[in-house]
């Protein structure tokens, strides 16, 4: 099968990008065709298809600019991203569109060329931006849902966008246009939920139930060794607001003799180094941003890995990665995170942005080694059954038959 992988980034810069190169590696190794989609980038893996790609645009502030307008036009409608795409559907002829995070930069107008084809359409949600112009549901440092069902311009009032009444506006303007166009509404024709928890809040905010099935991500279990024990907690992510990383400290700085180590990088990366210092953790290490060996390594000398969001997680990829490495897992009792930790048996839930219910978690599984170490071994051995590449293809397959047929019926 030739399948077009579509997403604005084509190198690794988070989670999304994670999955979608372990889902190319896997589909390729079955021997299916896949055909890279994105935005033009220094950063970007090398591909024979780099001159389908669109012009890149910076979103990450909000700007009267040439750059700006550029950025605003490119949310609302890209014809530059529906032209190069046409070019590539015609140039390679699939038989299938598997589209990830194309919002903002890339734009759901590429979506028009699809169907005009009678190509079906997938769609692996990662975040909520298919409901709400805030695609984390968080703001303010908190839940946010001002915006369901579909009261897209609350979010302006609230300036729930980056805290930006422009922001805001844009992407309440950005939502309702392609609400009115339909572009997401007749261009998808199946989405996919990494969580259950993710599939019912797309059916509680409008979503068709019939157009969402569950899949869970996967993990090559084999390619990591499970190593048992450990002399620290560890937490992998994003340093930003959604993440929890400030509960981790202020739990870290109420147990000093357990020594923290933080991997990755972000927006809060200054903001939380302060607050190490404000709150006396000097418990904590910041490692910075690691990858393969290195990022294993980390892995493999912890004793529990932490996973302290406060928002609705989609997922929970790192809970796989820790599982895979021999690892009990503390997470917040929030989002998908529920559906891939069985409290007292891989793991422990706290209080999602509690932090003295973090550190009773903490040093329960700190002070009871055999225990973290018989909960690291269940988690491997539930990865080793159910969240398996083959398991994952199968059911990948399925999506796409089954979003073949939608698309026939039309």
């Amino acid at each position: 099968m030739k399948i077009i992988f579509a997403n604005k980034y084509y190198f690794l810069k988070g989670g999304a990008e994670r999955y979608l190169f372990d889902t190319q590696a896997l589909l390729e190794r079955h021997g299916d065709e896949v055909i890279p989609f994105a935005m033009r980038g220094a950063k970007n893996v090398p591909s024979t298809w780099k001159w389908f790609f669109v012009s890149p645009v910076k979103t990450e502030r909000v700007q009267f600019s040439s750059s700006g307008l550029k950025t605003a036009g490119r949310m609302m409608y890209s014809f530059e991203g529906r032209r190069k795409f046409s070019a590539l559907l015609d140039a390679t002829k699939p038989d299938l569109v598997h589209i990830h995070n194309i919002y903002h930069q890339i734009s759901p107008s590429i979506l028009v060329e699809a169907k005009k084809r009678g190509l079906p359409v997938v769609m692996t949600a990662h975040d909520y931006k298919l409901i709400a112009p805030n695609y984390s549901l968080f703001h303010g440092g908190t839940i946010c849902e001002r915006t369901k069902p579909h009261h897209f311009w609350r979010a302006v009032v609230h300036r729930c966008v980056k805290d930006s009444f422009l922001a805001s506006v844009l992407a309440a303007l950005e939502m309702t246009l392609h609400r009115v166009l339909g572009l997401w509404r007749d261009g998808v024709d199946l989405i996919i939920a990494p969580s259950r928890f993710l599939q019912a809040m797309f059916i509680a905010y409008g979503v068709d139930k019939e157009k969402i099935v569950h899949i869970p991500h996967f993990i090559d279990a084999a390619a990591w060794t499970p190593v048992e024990g450990g002399d620290y907690a560890l937490y992998v992510g994003r340093l930003s607001s959604e993440k929890g990383v400030d509960v981790l400290i202020r739990a870290a700085a109420a147990a000093k003799d357990i020594p923290v180590h933080i991997v990755g990088t972000g927006p809060e990366e200054a903001r939380l180094k302060v607050l190490v210092e404000t709150v006396g953790a000097t418990n904590v290490v910041f490692k910075g941003f690691l990858e393969g060996e290195a990022l294993r390594a980390e892995y493999a000398g912890a004793r529990f890995v932490v996973v302290p969001s406060v928002w609705y997680e989609v997922f929970g990829m790192i809970v796989l990665e820790a599982y895979a490495a021999g690892k009990p897992v503390i997470a917040s009792q929030i989002g998908g995170l529920s559906e891939v930790v069985k409290d007292g048996e891989t793991g422990l839930y706290a209080t999602a942005g509690d932090a003295e219910s973090l550190v009773n978690q903490m040093q329960m599984l700190w002070s009871d080694p055999a225990t973290a170490k018989e909960m690291g071994r269940t988690g491997r051995a539930w990865i080793e059954k159910d969240f398996t590449p083959e398991e994952h293809y199968r059911r990948l397959m399925d999506a796409y038959a089954l979003a073949k047929n939608k698309a026939a019926q039309k």
